[in-house]
């Protein structure tokens, strides 16, 4: 599907990318962070992590740029593991090794999910920038700035363009596909 018939998705992305730099005023908190978490439904309070919540905010504020609805079957949450859920339930779900194998399937604008072994799920979620089967780079919120190593950091201070591995996704890690 052309990034044309996924003009949601795509927004979303550039609205990001034209906000990365977007620090913490005090822990999970500030004007920026805030306006994410309030995103959400249900709203959720200052000083919760927000990932997700930025995730959320940029989807609808594409939708509403564009006069669009997207999928209102799609999580509107704060939490990880809905929309992994939800990615699954609707045939969205794209795990790392079959990205690998097939990384064509993956596009601009789709959501990368990070699986922490040591919490057993989902923990940290990115938007889509480029993925060539091997290398991703993503957007994510609520994380540290980039050349900080190769870990994952799901409690950092700001919104940052993160150059990642499929490895970095974790063992259940992978991607999910939206078609808006």
């Amino acid at each position: 599907m052309s990034d044309a018939k996924r003009p949601i998705a795509t927004l979303a992305v550039d609205l990001a990318k034209a906000n990365c730099g977007v620090v913490e005023v005090g822990e999970n908190r500030g004007k920026a962070v805030e306006t994410y978490l309030a995103s959400c439904i249900p709203s959720l309070p200052p000083g919760n992590p927000w990932c997700v919540a930025h995730v959320r905010y940029r989807l609808k504020q594409a939708a509403t740029q564009l006069g669009l609805v997207y999928d209102e079957t799609m999580p509107r949450t704060g939490y990880t593991p809905d929309y992994y859920n939800w990615a699954v339930e609707n045939d969205k779900w794209v795990s790392k090794t079959r990205a690998e194998n097939n990384p064509k399937m993956i596009r601009r604008g789709d959501l990368c999910l990070f699986y922490f072994s040591t919490l057993g799920r989902h923990a940290h979620m990115g938007m889509v920038v480029e993925f060539d089967g091997e290398k991703l780079v993503a957007i994510e919120g609520n994380t540290s700035p980039p050349n900080t190593g190769t870990k994952v950091n799901r409690d950092g201070d700001g919104l940052y363009l993160k150059y990642r591995t499929l490895k970095s996704l974790g063992s259940k890690g992978g991607f999910v596909r939206l078609d808006f």
